[in-house]
């Protein structure tokens, strides 16, 4: 027996519903234990610094919200919940390559201390993730039934 397109998408959907919805939930639990280290991460990107003290205390919360969003909100709500994750990737993404081409030898910061460096590998992660949110947005999209 072999799956409908339907049903396809549907799978596609959790998993990208699970995976990226549990992914963001863990970074920002991960980044409420100390946001004071969160903050030096932010710092260390050399990218509005001034900016620190304000992510380190809203993005977690932000992160655990869209994460939730994406799981469990009704679908007009995950629709945006998907679109906020995508536009936080994109972002994220741009320090990303910011902090590589200057050379600047960082940890991510990404689940709070002792992420991993950043380099072209954490390019290519958050472009997969900014890519997955993307299409979870598009799978996220009102049905259109043709009578």
């Amino acid at each position: 027996m072999s799956a409908t397109p339907l049903d396809a998408r549907t799978f596609v959907s959790w998993l990208l519903r699970l995976g990226l919805g549990g992914l963001f939930l863990f970074a920002g639990v991960m980044k409420l234990g100390d946001p004071t280290q969160f903050a030096l991460e932010v710092v260390n990107y050399r990218l509005f610094s001034s900016l620190a003290p304000y992510l380190a205390v809203t993005l977690p919360m932000i992160e655990i919200l869209v994460g939730v969003g994406v799981i469990v909100f009704p679908a007009p709500w995950r629709r945006a919940s998907a679109l906020a994750i995508a536009g936080l990737m994109a972002a994220f993404t741009v320090a990303v390559i910011a902090a590589v081409t200057r050379h600047i030898n960082i940890d991510c910061g990404c689940f709070g201390g002792q992420s991993g460096p950043v380099n072209w590998l954490t390019v290519g992660r958050d472009l997969a993730l900014l890519g997955g949110a993307l299409a979870l947005y598009a799978l996220s999209a009102p049905r259109v039934t043709r009578t």
